[in-house]
């Protein structure tokens, strides 16, 4: 097994450098970079458990997901990897599957690896906020995607601006947007940022909000099903509407199947959009209109983020990131 020592020796740089890289300290990026590579080639593994003893403080992050069923977490988690790495730090991620005890399972288990502080994006329905809070006095929390109250730490997606991108691009073609909501209550902050912003952009047009409901599916989870059962139960009962907003890309996926299926051309009778540009939504037919969330951003933040909380308990993080409009064929209305 290799050791400091020789990573300095082929690197060409003191040992104290090679420490100060592992350790997070600033050194120059060609300096850093030859110290990595150097540890790749000769396959030197760092012993983040030994070096905690001796440090009295833990080198090691926990990231928990709530859901793990599309590539969104994946390019958060991939940031967040990168960005832990560059600090000297590693990161141990875990997926509740959006159940409550597993979750607090998950927090245990972290607790008992002595991590330094917890990256989450936990579980909106039937959570327990004391037990959150209670975590919050134990370590450093920052949570990602969404967060269980005002005055805990966060980085997040601008999800009310996402929505008035949205449907502002839709009211702009001269249609009128209907949205398909998510499965998740107003207990999810993003999901209620969504709504909400699709509703009072309708509203300062002067007209009536049109809400579909989402009472028709046995999901559990923004997947196509949920898409799919919920616009076709209302297609059943109501006229076709001119556009649809959905709350997730999943979740338009869906929608347009059973568009597709009652013999409807989307953009031409009916426009349709999502939210979150997973990578599907590029290679669909027609190309799905969408929002991007920074991910990258998201990943990288919250790992900053959390380790400067850590320096700095009393620190406040409220970050909310730029949504960016994807504007592709499903709301370009053929003929126009």
């Amino acid at each position: 097994m290799a050791t400091m020592d020789q990573v300095a020796k082929v690197s060409g740089v003191s040992r104290y450098t090679v420490s100060k890289v592992l350790n997070g300290i600033y050194v120059s990026e060609k300096t850093r970079k030859r110290v990595l590579k150097a540890c790749e080639e000769l396959h030197y593994s760092r012993n983040m458990f030994a070096t905690s003893l001796v440090r009295n403080k833990s080198f090691t992050i926990g990231m928990l997901l709530s859901q793990n069923f599309d590539s969104f977490f994946g390019e958060i988690i991939n940031a967040a990897e990168k960005e832990a790495y560059h600090n000297g730090y590693q990161l141990i991620c875990q997926c509740s599957l959006g159940d409550v005890e597993e979750e607090a399972r998950i927090i245990r288990n972290f607790e008992s690896l002595c991590v330094c502080g917890v990256i989450a994006a936990p579980v909106v329905n039937r959570c327990s906020q004391e037990f959150w809070d209670s975590l919050e006095q134990r370590l450093p929390v920052v949570y990602f995607d969404c967060y269980l109250k005002k005055s805990s730490n966060y980085v997040v997606n601008d999800n009310y601006l996402s929505a008035k991108l949205v449907t502002g691009h839709l009211l702009s073609t001269g249609r009128m947007p209907a949205y398909l909501g998510s499965v998740h209550p107003d207990t999810n902050i993003a999901i209620k940022k969504r709504k909400k912003g699709y509703i009072d952009t309708v509203k300062n047009k002067g007209l009536d909000p049109v809400i579909i409901s989402t009472f028709h599916s046995s999901e559990t989870v923004d997947n196509q099903a949920f898409g799919y059962d919920n616009l076709k139960a209302y297609l059943e009962d109501h006229p076709l509407p001119e556009a649809i907003f959905c709350a997730t890309d999943r979740i338009a996926m869906g929608a347009i199947y059973a568009l597709l299926e009652q013999g409807y051309t989307v953009g031409k009778d009916v426009l349709v959009a999502g939210h979150d540009n997973l990578q599907f939504s590029a290679y669909m037919n027609p190309t799905l209109t969408t929002v991007a969330q920074p991910k990258q951003e998201m990943g990288t933040e919250s790992v900053r983020s959390l380790l400067g909380l850590i320096k700095n308990k009393k620190k406040r993080i409220h970050k909310i990131l730029k949504p960016e409009l994807i504007i592709r064929q499903s709301t370009f209305p053929i003929g126009k």
